[in-house]
């Protein structure tokens, strides 16, 4: 994936998991499968990757075991990309933290309660935990009303 050293192997948990989840473009397609798209062209539409890029990283993911593909519904997450979703809400966390007054595009809330999220994994509101079953997100460039995110792999 990203040009740089293979950490697959390391010891340390955090160059095992950058190996393969510290790739912009990784992170940009999970953000679209939690969205609900699944596709290939949805996805490379989406995120504005080259179909070399998106192809890549797709294979790879799916040599990670984050997603599974089937030829009829498009790439699913498994567990493992369930897993994810507290990285990405720690993502948009961050990018309100440091910059207050920006204008955001990605707000997520409890599904339970509807409270906006103050935490990457637990509704601080309700005291449940914020997994893919659990959460809404509201994306400007989906509309402006709270969706359930992908939970995972379809039946």
């Amino acid at each position: 994936m990203p040009l740089r050293s293979d950490w697959s192997t390391a010891t340390c948990p955090i160059a095992r998991s950058a190996d393969v989840l510290a790739d912009p473009w990784v992170l940009l397609i999970l953000r679209e499968l939690f969205s609900g798209r699944s596709r290939f062209d949805e996805l490379r539409d989406a995120t504005g990757a080259a179909d070399s890029v998106l192809s890549r990283r797709l294979s790879a993911m799916t040599e990670a075991g984050l997603v599974a593909r089937d030829a009829e519904r498009g790439y699913a997450l498994t567990d493992a990309g369930r897993e994810t979703l507290p990285i990405l809400h720690a993502f948009a966390r961050f990018s309100r933290a440091t910059d207050p007054d920006g204008p955001w595009g990605l707000t997520v809330s409890c599904a339970r309660c509807g409270e906006p999220a103050a935490s990457v994994d637990w509704c601080t509101h309700c005291e449940a935990p914020l997994d893919a079953d659990s959460t809404r997100w509201a994306r400007r460039s989906m509309g402006v009303e709270p969706f359930a995110l992908v939970s995972g792999v379809p039946a």
